[in-house]
């Protein structure tokens, strides 16, 4: 229960289906007074379900802060919000499901789950524009299978306005959290005040062209993304960020047309069954939430990772980033880009 409209509303549905709820609140990242977790409580009593605080705040920190940072010191672009799915959040909970002897876990995400040939599967949900399926690729088979999605089958209009009508006006009318919990907006002043000595790691460079003519200066590469347009530098033409090179401290600049690739690899992969995965262009890959769905194959390699293979060219593949695999509207694994 984060506090927000779809969680309570999921807590509210879950009781009217007659089962027995129990709250859980993470902290994971918060500055200041934490209004959500009061709404969470307030909501748990008024409901008259046992709500639980978690403090995970020192080992999100650990888990997601620090890979956070290390990414762009690498000059990658994270992801956070799904390293946080895949190595923490559904971890927690499904352990302290564990401690309280419940069978099944629960959030507020528009997203549905298939179980069909002995296979679950994560499922786009039935609201477009708030399908959050892309997240939940990392997700295994164990969890699937104690996991419940109340709100898979509705829309966000339809969700804001059963809260109202169950008399909760304050849940109906929260606004949607927007971005990283912990960096909702610009990155670049957040990633500077986590380090101790930000001079040491983000420090001017070159731009360069491909073929390695300087063509001017950079503020520092860890305040750059591939496929970035703006905030670059003045040239008569447009240029993206096509490669960023931390050894070097170069960021390497080219024209749209030279942005697409064919292929590309990705690692940490998990697929609910490779069986599922042929050698045909059948798949379709997604590499940014809600965009870009572009045929492809698969191809296996050893060490989790594996080689993809696009029907058509796509641009600003930024390493860090995910890329997911979807037949009929289902998950059916997915990767971080290498």
């Amino acid at each position: 229960m984060s506090g927000g409209t779809d969680s309570s509303v999921a807590a509210i549905l879950l009781l009217e289906q007659g089962y027995e709820v129990v709250g859980i609140t993470f902290r994971f990242w918060e500055e200041g007074e934490n209004i959500h977790l009061q709404d969470a409580q307030r909501l748990a009593q008024q409901l008259g379900i046992e709500h639980i605080v978690y403090d995970a705040r020192e080992i999100f920190r650990e888990k997601v802060l620090g890979y956070f940072v290390d990414e762009y010191l690498r000059g990658r672009t994270p992801f956070p919000c799904v390293k946080c799915n895949n190595e923490l959040k559904w971890k927690l909970i499904i352990d302290e499901a564990d401690r309280l002897a419940c069978a099944k876990v629960a959030m507020g995400h528009y997203v549905n789950i298939i179980q069909e040939n002995n296979h679950y599967f994560v499922a786009e949900g039935k609201d477009p524009d708030k399908d959050q399926s892309f997240f939940l690729w990392g997700l295994t088979q164990e969890q699937l299978s104690r996991i419940v999605f109340p709100l898979g089958q509705f829309h966000k209009t339809d969700v804001r306005a059963l809260a109202a009508e169950q008399g909760y006006k304050r849940v109906s009318e929260k606004k949607d959290s927007l971005g990283a919990c912990f960096c909702s907006g610009d990155y670049r002043p957040f990633l500077k005040n986590q380090l101790s000595e930000p001079h040491k790691f983000i420090y001017s460079g070159n731009f360069i062209d491909e073929q390695g003519k300087v063509l001017g200066q950079h503020d520092g590469f860890p305040l750059y993304t591939v496929g970035q347009r703006r905030g670059l530098m003045h040239l008569n033409r447009k240029v993206f960020v096509k490669e960023i090179r931390p050894d070097t401290n170069e960021i390497v600049l080219a024209s749209l047309a030279d942005m697409y690739k064919r292929e590309f690899y990705v690692q940490q992969v998990n697929v609910v069954d490779k069986s599922l995965f042929t050698t045909e262009f059948d798949i379709y890959c997604r590499i940014r939430y809600r965009k870009q769905n572009t045929l492809c194959r698969v191809i296996f390699m050893e060490n989790g990772k594996a080689r993809v293979e696009l029907a058509e060219p796509l641009e600003s593949i930024a390493p860090g980033q995910t890329a997911v695999f979807y037949r009929d509207g289902r998950i059916l694994g997915g990767g971080f880009i290498e």
